[in-house]
């Protein structure tokens, strides 16, 4: 069952799958009230945010299990064993400063459908 715009409470945020943009509620019962065909569109949700941070090891296991088609026997396990604490602690340390914005890891998933049961007039 879909919960009606018109009962959210105005600072929860929405989102179409089929529009860019993330809303407040407010923000979209107002656009929708002054003209913007966002009523049109299907596929609301509210939305939750999340925050992606980088995770070396999985990234360097996953490089390296990548690469080991193409290497001989044992190279996978040779390199994994040549992975320290501290090295993976560099790279991490690298990747914190390099991708700490908020535009690479801030996002928002689909969380609750919508119906948008406002229209203008």
């Amino acid at each position: 069952m879909k919960l009606k715009l018109s009962e959210l409470d105005n600072n929860l945020e929405v989102a179409s799958e089929n529009a860019s943009g993330v809303y407040t509620v407010e923000e979209l019962k107002d656009e929708i009230m002054g003209g913007e065909p966002h009523h049109e569109t299907k596929g609301w949700y509210i939305v939750g945010r999340k925050n992606w941070k980088p995770n070396a090891h999985n990234m360097l296991e996953n490089y390296i299990e990548g690469e080991s088609d193409e290497m001989y026997e044992d190279w996978e396990e040779r390199v994994l064993s040549n992975l320290t604490d501290e090295a993976v602690a560099k790279i991490q340390a690298v990747l914190n400063e390099v991708l700490d914005h908020d535009y690479v890891t801030e996002y928002y998933t689909y969380e609750t459908p919508i119906e948008i049961d406002i229209f203008p007039k």
